[in-house]
């Protein structure tokens, strides 16, 4: 039971503090089995990394969200994934620079198709539909148009100085379907149970723009780094606590921030 709630920590972690946030770990649900998590995000950024990756001044940007994030067991193989969003963003003052209101609604489905006694592999796939947005508006960053997303997971449990740790990684393909261009990503995760009860996680979050943006969009690079801790109540609830930064990068904003979650597995 221990190493499940560790493997689960390490799905609902990288989902809720990762672009895009719907992404989860190797490991699947048990069939029957699930966690909800909800939580709320808020990041900030005055700098930003220009086109040859130097950091430049600019206005403030600030955004809340608040997400609900699912995952359920279809069978021992399949688990459903799902997570809808509220978000307010805001780039300045003027008109059209804030938006409020539904983000971006994520689904899909991850299925495992090769294990041992310390290792998985897994297939992710998933849709994401935008939510209330103006085409116009600043604050909305290319966030106007449908979106998918396909990755190839790696999990693998061991021991360190007798605790248990993971490590989970996640090479993916997201595809676009309006004018910015598509991105190639890779997320890193390493964990490891501090105490029975604490699991300290370690994560790198890193994405490249592939082809060519239209309109407006500049192709993009982006690297973060996030640490946080998950604290387990009992079997059932748990209270998450992680910051981020964005270390490096080409044309995106140096974001920093900070989320909390609570978690109810069933």
């Amino acid at each position: 039971m221990h190493k499940r709630f560790s493997a689960m920590c390490v799905m609902a972690f990288a989902s809720l503090i990762a672009t895009p946030p719907a992404h989860s770990g190797a490991w699947t649900q048990s069939k029957g089995k699930g966690l909800v998590i909800a939580n709320i995000a808020h990041s900030g950024a005055d700098r930003r990394f220009d086109d040859v990756g130097n950091s430049v001044a600019i206005r403030d940007f600030r955004k809340t969200e608040i997400r609900v994030y699912a995952e359920y067991g279809l069978t021992d193989w399949a688990t459903l994934i799902a997570q809808p969003e509220w978000r307010h963003k805001e780039t300045g003052p003027d008109r059209g620079e804030e938006v409020s209101g539904l983000g971006r609604v994520d689904a899909g489905m991850r299925l495992r198709v090769w294990k041992n006694d310390t290792s998985v592999f897994s297939l992710q796939a998933s849709g994401r539909m935008p939510g209330a947005s103006d085409r116009l508006a600043p604050a909305n960053g290319g966030d106007t148009d449908w979106e998918a997303d396909a990755r190839l997971l790696y999990g693998r449990g061991f021991p360190v100085f007798g605790r248990h740790a993971f490590t989970d990684m996640q090479l993916g393909y997201r595809f676009r379907f309006g004018d910015p261009a598509d991105e190639l990503r890779l997320d890193l995760t390493t964990g490891i149970d501090v105490t029975p009860k604490i699991l300290a996680l370690f994560q790198s979050f890193n994405s490249v723009s592939v082809g060519t943006a239209k309109g407006p969009f500049l192709p993009t690079r982006e690297h973060k780094l996030s640490a946080g801790v998950v604290y387990r109540f009992d079997e059932a609830w748990s209270l998450q606590a992680g910051g981020l930064l964005t270390v490096g990068g080409r044309n995106t904003i140096e974001e920093r921030g900070i989320i909390l979650g609570l978690w109810r597995s069933f």
